[in-house]
């Protein structure tokens, strides 16, 4: 259960950090490439990266705090960062991807996925 609690708490705070920040400053994204020449494209970094990720990270926090919650956060935790892993995998195998940061946040995106896979696994098998 403490890695449960662990794992959902730092989820919680990595998805929290990285959508208030993207909310406040959409301009952040252009470190991975991603131009804004629009100013919808600020907008829809502000709604998805921003608000989403804030919304993530309030359902992730209130996981953390409520034992019942355990294993729909952990699953939560191991499909959001496994799919969003799976989209640079594909990234970086059909688009040719190679920046040390985009597989830096893969590198992390996978380690959180799987342990959140480990605590859900370790979760279920307590009686």
């Amino acid at each position: 259960m403490r890695l449960a609690r662990i794992s959902l708490w730092l989820t919680a705070i990595a998805f929290g950090g990285f959508g208030l920040w993207l909310l406040i400053q959409p301009e952040g994204i252009t470190g991975l490439g991603v131009e804004l020449t629009h100013p919808v494209a600020r907008a829809e970094i502000r709604a998805f990266y921003g608000g989403l990720e804030l919304g993530l990270a309030l359902f992730f926090t209130v996981a953390a705090s409520r034992p019942s919650w355990f294993a729909a956060g952990l699953f939560a935790q191991a499909a959001a960062l496994g799919g969003v892993a799976l989209g640079r995998i594909i990234g970086i195998v059909v688009d040719g991807v190679s920046d040390s940061l985009f597989v830096g946040l893969l590198a992390a995106e996978l380690t959180g996925c799987l342990i959140g896979i480990v605590a859900l696994w370790l979760l279920d098998r307590k009686p």
